[in-house]
This record gives structure tokens, sequence and C-alpha cells, in this order.
């Protein structure tokens, strides 16, 4: 993976795939495809990768697998011998040591087979996880450190008041702790918690350098739903009715990856 800038959406199968690849296609970017930990249970794992593998490369476009926030050894083990390129060794929730051991294991494990690795510092809860956001959840600068410091981690991500699911109000994001993490390493910073935040919000991010990486799930799933909506007086063609859904969920990827040229 090169040095550029990347959307990561969160997908749930195989059609859902398609309309972001197809999205990528469009503009000419690549992008990032990622499961929950659910999702890729639900999936025929080795099948679903060989088809997005497959899929973009007729596309002439490169499409990532990243298997999203993963508590589970045993699960991100079995995603890095099934064709994903990168797993989140999620041990977020865990003291700092605790989360330093977990991941070191993960990386131990990844890297000898060519598979990245990300990690968290702090907590980026919300609607995933039935709670709101608490200013104890947010990453500390010695934790950050400390992290960086005892880890070769590939890609970071630090809870800087970002939430997953849809904001009940207009988040207090600290700026400061992404600067500041990005003036500390050049691995890859993430932000969770994309969706619901606003194009001018998620175009400040992506002018901080070091933030290479921008998760989006909740607007995607919310396509999803329009397209369905849309498509209840087609069902007498079912191939119109999934072509609606479809377009629906490109168009969103297409207006969030769109952002990553608005440069300064």
């Amino acid at each position: 993976m090169n040095n550029g800038q990347y959307f990561a959406f969160n997908i749930w199968d195989f059609e859902s795939a398609r309309a972001v690849i197809d999205a990528a296609e469009s503009i000419r970017h690549d992008v990032i495809l990622q499961t929950s930990t659910g999702i890729y249970k639900s999936l025929p794992a080795r099948v679903f990768s060989d088809f997005v593998k497959s899929y973009a490369a007729y596309k002439g476009i490169q499409a990532w697998l990243n298997l999203d926030h993963c508590k589970e050894k045993e699960t991100i083990f079995h995603a890095v011998n099934s064709g994903w390129d990168m797993v989140m060794a999620d041990g977020s929730s865990l003291p700092i040591q605790q989360n330093v051991d977990f991941t070191n294991e993960v990386i131990s494990y990844a890297h000898s087979r060519g598979v990245f690795v990300e990690a968290e510092v702090g907590q980026v809860k919300g609607i995933e996880d039935d709670v709101i956001v608490r200013q104890d959840a947010i990453a500390s600068r010695e934790e950050i450190a400390e992290f960086l410091h005892k880890t070769d981690v590939d890609f970071i991500a630090v809870a800087f008041g970002n939430a997953h699911g849809e904001y009940k109000a207009e988040p207090d994001l600290h700026y400061d702790l992404v600067e500041y993490t990005t003036s500390i390493t050049d691995k890859p910073f993430v932000v969770h918690g994309g969706s619901g935040l606003s194009d001018e919000v998620l175009t400040k991010l992506i002018h901080i350098p070091g933030v290479k990486k921008l998760n989006i799930s909740t607007d995607l799933k919310t396509a999803y739903k329009r397209g369905i909506e849309k498509s209840c007086g087609a069902w007498s063609q079912p191939i119109n009715a999934s072509k609606i859904i479809h377009d629906e969920i490109m168009s969103e990827a297409v207006a969030k990856m769109k952002l990553l040229g608005r440069r300064k």
C-alpha cells in the first residue's frame, strides 16, 4: 500500500462490495473495504477475498480488505490466512500494557505473512457498542506515545472525540491529539467514526499530514436503506431494484472519495 489517502468502507456482502469497487473505479481511486467481526463470520472468507481481488482487478483498481475492530485473536489469524490484507487488533478496552501485548502478538503473526496491522489507543465508541462517547475514553498523549514506542503497528487509530454510528450532537473533536500523534510517528493515522461528520470536518481531517485512512460505515448503510426505499416500486423486476440499491451505495461512496481531491 502506497502513501496515499483512502476511505475505508464497511461492507456486508458481495453486492455492497461490488458497489464500493464500482465507485472507486468510476473516479479512478483505490479503496479499502472493511468487514466487522460479525460480518466476517457470516461470509465464506476465502471466496469473498478472491471475489474482491478479482473484481477490483477487472475494474482496474486496487481494493484492500481489512478486518475492522476485532478483539478475537483466533478470528484475526483466520482472516490473515483467508486473504485479508489488513487486520485491526482491537485491544483498546484493555489497560495500555495489555493492549500493547495483544497488538504485538497479532503483529508477529500477521507481519510474517505479509498482512498489515491496525490498532487503537483510547476507545472509539458509539452506537456499535451501545454507549455514548465519554471523555475518559479519549486517548492521552502519554498512552499514545507509549503505545507507538512499544509496538510496530502499521496503522494507528486514536480516540479523539469521534464515535461510531450517528452523532447525536456536534462532536467535540480533539484535533490536537490527531496532530500530536502524526507529529511523533510516520505511521498512518486512522479516523474512525467518519459517518455523520460534515464534509468540512472530513476535509479538515484529510488536510492534517499523516491522516491516511478514514472509516465510513453508518453512512453506507443509510444509503443502502435509501436504495431499498426507492426500489419498493421496482420489486416486480428484481434486477431494477438491485440496480437502484447498488447506485445509492455507489453514489455515497463516490461522494466521500471525492473529498480526497479537495486540496488547498
